[in-house]
């Protein structure tokens, strides 16, 4: 799950429906929602119908994202509940049923009306509840964000929005559920692409919601530390070798990174890769290491930096 921080108003607000007979259980179970970070409303089914205490029955849903009802043995108000949840269910409120003693008198046939929950297991449910919840929520909205802007939600989209370096609308992508692994028609992951596009602020959103480091596309082999190398951008290189990218890792051609580096001269990225642990004697496919480029170069500062110090 990937919250960008444009979905800091959603939270789960539940309306407890219970019995006079029931009100101790009901707050009880209030104290652990209220302690999960979640707002509880109570509503006693003996007063909801009395007009003068409440005048707009309905209103008791207004704002709601859960309705729990709590029942017992004791409880002579099913249709009530009923009511409640068929309004709930209308209102895409989620309905939760809190068992509090023996077999639930609900109907069988009535039972998909709700969720059924019992007080041993009543906390954890409610903290999976609320995980889901926020999950779905936060896709939703960031779903209809993208659409309130004229973007629709489709994977090319999202692709083309991550090589614009659109850092807003890679977060609401991530949020509303698209992967950070997706790859391109030629097979080039997401990642790869904002690291050829040079978008560094990208990368790292994209690193920071798991994308693989070391995942290497399928056009040219290339981990994203290599394409990054080719590219000669030091900054996007660092953030992946921050995050775990691998300095030796081989393309199709058994290029490294640092191999890469030396073919174009440059001095500043090697010594980044050096720094992190790569080695200059890998050999590619011809045979050659970044040592014998930066021979067959005579780039006497790679040179310096490759020979290791005699022992």
């Amino acid at each position: 799950m990937f919250f960008s921080g444009f979905v800091d108003n959603i939270s789960v607000k539940v309306a407890v429906l219970h019995s006079d007979a029931n009100s101790a259980i009901a707050r009880n179970a209030g104290q652990i929602i209220i302690d999960n970070s979640c707002s509880v409303f109570y509503t006693d089914t003996g007063t909801v119908w009395d007009k003068n205490l409440i005048k707009n029955p309905l209103s008791i849903l207004d704002g709601i994202t859960h309705l729990l009802y709590v029942h017992s043995s004791v409880s002579h108000d099913f249709v009530t509940f009923a009511f409640y949840a068929g309004l709930a269910l209308g209102r895409g409120v989620r309905v939760l049923i809190l068992e509090t003693d023996g077999d639930i008198s609900i109907p069988s046939n009535c039972m998909h009306l709700g969720v059924l929950l019992n007080l041993s297991t009543f906390e954890e449910n409610l903290i999976a509840e609320r995980s889901r919840f926020l999950l779905e929520d936060t896709r939703n909205f960031a779903r209809k964000t993208l659409l309130e802007k004229g973007i629709s939600c489709f994977d090319d989209n999202f692709i083309r929005l991550v090589q614009m370096g659109d850092v807003e609308a890679v977060l609401l992508f991530l949020d509303a559920g698209f992967s950070h692994s997706i790859t391109d028609a030629a097979g080039t992951p997401v990642l790869s692409l904002a690291v050829r596009a040079q978008v560094p602020e990208v990368v790292n959103i994209l690193v920071a919601a798991g994308a693989d480091v070391n995942r290497q596309s399928q056009d040219r082999g290339y981990s994203p530390l290599m394409d990054a190398a080719q590219k000669g951008d030091v900054v996007i290189a660092e953030i992946l070798l921050k995050h775990g990218a691998h300095p030796d890792m081989k393309s199709r051609d058994g290029q490294t990174a640092l191999i890469i580096c030396a073919g174009r001269g440059d001095v500043e990225f090697s010594r980044l890769l050096v720094r992190y642990g790569a080695d200059p004697e890998i050999k590619d496919s011809l045979g050659m290491s970044a040592l014998a480029y930066a021979k067959l170069f005579r780039n006497e500062k790679l040179m310096e930096l490759f020979n290791k110090p005699s022992a």
